[in-house]
């Protein structure tokens, strides 16, 4: 990841899985935390066949307070972001034909 990130610093990466439900969000953040040294966030997305009109998507924040980009989880993709970045996860439809499941975690120094 340093060879793809250009930051020398990486020491350890962790992660958790995710898992959204019908319903479920994430509301505005950054993934900074003081003293967990995490230089960046990223999400692997693990759910074949997510369709764009089931949310879910991962939103990046303008300044402007409005949504400046969103990606739709696709199956085996990666997305890498500096922390912090503003960013969220769009409510899971209702109507949505499975759960979405990632693999979320941050690459960190010591």
């Amino acid at each position: 990841m340093r060879e793809l990130t250009g930051e020398e610093r990486i020491a350890m990466a962790d992660m958790q899985v995710t898992r959204y439900r019908a319903g479920h969000f994430l509301t505005e953040h950054d993934d900074h935390a003081e003293g967990k040294n995490r230089y960046f966030a990223y999400v692997l997305n693990l759910t074949p066949g997510w369709r764009i009109d089931w949310g879910g998507l991962l939103a990046f924040h303008g300044e402007d307070g409005n949504v400046a980009e969103a990606f739709t989880p696709r199956f085996n993709t990666l997305n890498l972001l500096r922390v912090p970045t503003p960013h969220s996860v769009t409510q899971v439809a209702l109507s949505a034909g499975g759960d979405r499941i990632s693999i979320t975690g941050w690459l960190r120094g010591r």
